[in-house]
């Protein structure tokens, strides 16, 4: 009896072994899309770990505003949110990722919702701007701090290939002007 429970702990953890060692091949870190292998048969059993994206960012998105002021000239772009340098203790605690994170989404649904308005020749590109995207980005420019005579404003998303200094940066997508609300002093 102890030995026929010693071969059936055995046979798992060769089974278990196995599975673990395809599943660190199967892992394929050097992957060429366009060609199937094997592997890809057996997916069922094979897991393939991507941390939850079939195809990791290679690029950082930015966003940029630029207020029009009252005598029509145009101020410099400011970037609302830079990706932080990366630092050992950002392994354990990293609040700023948050925003990384939230403009790497809200940019690349921007531009899914662009590029789908110019495969749609139905579909207006000016729908863009009622988009959830679009006005989220809006909000967030408009509680940034503008110019004392700013009266409209524009954003822009663009990307950039982080520490590859080969690739030139992107504009995605340029905003239209948008008036610049200011806050009344009213008396109530």
């Amino acid at each position: 009896m102890r030995g026929q429970r010693k071969a059936a702990r055995a046979a798992v953890y060769t089974v278990l072994g196995g599975w673990l060692a395809l599943s660190v091949a199967g892992q394929k870190l050097f992957r060429d899309a366009d060609r199937r292998s094997a592997w890809d048969k057996l997916y069922l059993l094979i897991p393939d770990w991507r941390f939850f994206a079939p195809h990791p960012g290679i690029h950082d998105y930015h966003l940029l505003y630029r207020d029009e002021l009252a005598d029509g000239s145009l101020a410099p772009w400011k970037e609302i949110s830079s990706v932080e340098e990366r630092k050992l203790t950002h392994a354990f605690w990293h609040p700023h990722r948050r925003v990384e994170k939230c403009v790497f989404d809200i940019a690349k649904e921007l531009s899914r919702f662009v590029e789908e308005c110019h495969a749609d020749p139905e579909r207006p590109i000016e729908s863009v701007q009622v988009s959830v995207p679009y006005l989220t980005v809006l909000a967030h420019v408009a509680e940034q701090e503008h110019a004392g005579t700013a009266a409209r404003t524009q954003f822009l998303v663009s990307t950039s290939a982080g520490y590859d200094e080969h690739e030139e940066p992107r504009a995605i997508f340029l905003s239209a002007f948008h008036p610049v609300e200011r806050p009344t002093d009213s008396v109530v």
